[in-house]
């Protein structure tokens, strides 16, 4: 028995809370919630998103910029493989294998999480609470909308 085994496969909207809590239980168990994360608060590492590192110089990586750069990478790589391991293969052709972990983990967010009855209750608050001024505050009214 792996050590993914327990996690839910995602098929969709249904079974995407599931799957989301034990797939990001199992990255921050394996040190690599942070290729996900979008945490700010570098006091919080576990947290603390991780971006690939940049050279100081343009183009003229250092060596120790370089070894930092493939170890990004490789940990990317790592996160992406624990994302994919429990994905129907319908779900698995919407990740382009050049995304990012962190890109992949917000594809599927988007995709998957905003379709449960609690989603609903909170768009419909959110539709509540907006007030239509007039003609003219169509577009802020509608972007309020799209933006969340």
């Amino acid at each position: 028995m792996g050590k993914l085994d327990h996690i839910i496969e995602l098929t969709g909207a249904d079974t995407y809370s599931s799957w989301h809590r034990s797939v990001r239980l199992a990255l921050a168990g394996e040190g690599l919630w942070n290729h996900c994360s979008v945490g700010t608060d570098p006091n919080n590492f576990a947290e603390y998103a991780s971006n690939f590192p940049v050279p100081a110089t343009p183009g003229q990586p250092t060596t120790d910029e370089r070894k930092n750069m493939k170890e990004w990478i490789k940990e990317d790589a790592q996160a992406k493989a624990i994302i994919g391991r429990k994905l129907s293969p319908v779900v698995q052709n919407m990740l382009d294998e050049a995304l990012s972990a962190h890109e992949q983990w917000d594809v599927l967010a988007q995709r998957f999480s905003c379709l449960d009855v609690t989603s609903q209750f909170k768009l419909r608050s959110q539709l509540f609470s907006e007030r239509l001024k007039d003609a003219e505050d169509a577009p802020r009214y509608l972007g309020v909308l799209e933006n969340g």
